[in-house]
């Protein structure tokens, strides 16, 4: 169980990412944090690009507002705020879990990591190679670590993100779809759903047609 600490420390402590939380006792929410935003500098860091940098500032306030804000409960609030990983961590907090979370898609992202993660530390060693057979003034060399340093991030960030639009529409598109009592069609011409649609409609029109004999 937590308790209450010094509001001066708090506020110094707090002034780190996630180390407010640790302070307060606050162990799963403070490593999320710290880890959230540790990650978005490395992310910002990497694809060069400075637009991204607003969101670790944005993670920052959040992370001091939030362990003030906890601070600032009545004792018996505080006393019953539960200790958890943030931002959908807490459903990995086990080896269980996480092979039960293993399965469909995330599976397929969490092997994508891998992989980019693999083809990162072979591209460095090869890299490292050829710079001391050749020498690092190369200039064919440099060109080509100038281009993976600043330009190759700022291409699949740019590809992810369009991705990830494309995706967002056509989810949204499948939503309407179902909403007008359409059938999905994935991969079909669109007049196929409407075909279904007026088939259906002229069998229920036939069905309350009275009987003329």
């Amino acid at each position: 169980m937590q308790r209450k600490k010094s509001r001066f420390w708090l506020f110094m402590w707090s002034l780190i990412p996630g180390a407010g939380d640790m302070y307060l006792g606050f162990m799963k929410m403070g490593i999320s944090l710290m880890l959230g935003f540790m990650a978005l500098i490395v992310v910002t860091g990497i694809t060069n690009i400075g637009a991204l940098a607003v969101f670790p500032v944005a993670m920052w306030f959040y992370s001091f507002f939030h362990a003030n804000n906890l601070a600032g409960l009545d004792e018996h609030t505080f006393m019953a705020v539960e200790d958890r990983f943030l931002f959908g961590l807490d459903e990995w907090n086990t080896i269980e879990k996480l092979g039960s979370h293993m399965t469909g898609k995330r599976k397929t992202v969490v092997a994508a990591v891998f992989i980019l993660i693999g083809v990162i530390t072979l591209w460095q060693a090869v890299f490292n190679l050829l710079c001391d057979i050749f020498g690092w003034d190369n200039f064919v060399l440099s060109q080509i670590y100038y281009f993976m340093r600043d330009d190759l991030p700022r291409f699949v960030v740019g590809i992810a993100i369009i991705w990830a639009g494309l995706l967002m529409i056509r989810g949204k598109k499948a939503e309407m779809i179902v909403e007008e009592g359409m059938p999905v069609q994935y991969g079909e011409p669109e007049r196929q759903g409407y075909v279904t649609q007026n088939a259906q409609q002229d069998t229920v029109a036939d069905d309350n047609e009275p009987d003329r004999q």
